[in-house]
């Protein structure tokens, strides 16, 4: 089962596929479509240290306001019962690097 609260917290039963779609937008409220050159990151790691458990990475253009992020079922039942931390990052083509989202991932039981 997936949730995800107001503050971006999710909840995911381990074992089961997490896609997220995100829509972004720029300061001045119009859509953010990325440009050649950028590249987003998924990453989830068990702390802000050192390096991460789960990246994903989409390097090619992406012609679209709507990202979507798919980690697979064989990936989550790879994670711990624990809460980790997840982040989105877009890293511009001139190397300015935007964290659009920060927050929590919490992998709860699931039934044998």
């Amino acid at each position: 089962m997936l949730s995800i609260d107001g503050n971006n917290r999710i909840t995911l039963t381990r074992g089961d596929t997490l896609t997220l779609a995100l829509t972004l937008t720029n300061a001045d409220g119009t859509a953010y479509v990325p440009e050649e050159g950028d590249s987003i990151r998924f990453a989830v790691s068990k702390g802000y240290e050192g390096g991460a458990y789960y990246e994903l990475f989409y390097e090619q253009s992406i012609p679209t306001d709507t990202l979507s992020f798919t980690m697979l079922a064989s990936e989550t039942k790879k994670l711990d019962y624990t809460e980790y931390n997840y982040d989105v990052e877009i890293t511009h083509a001139d190397g300015c690097v935007d964290t659009v989202i920060s927050s929590t991932l919490k992998i709860t039981g699931e039934v044998m």
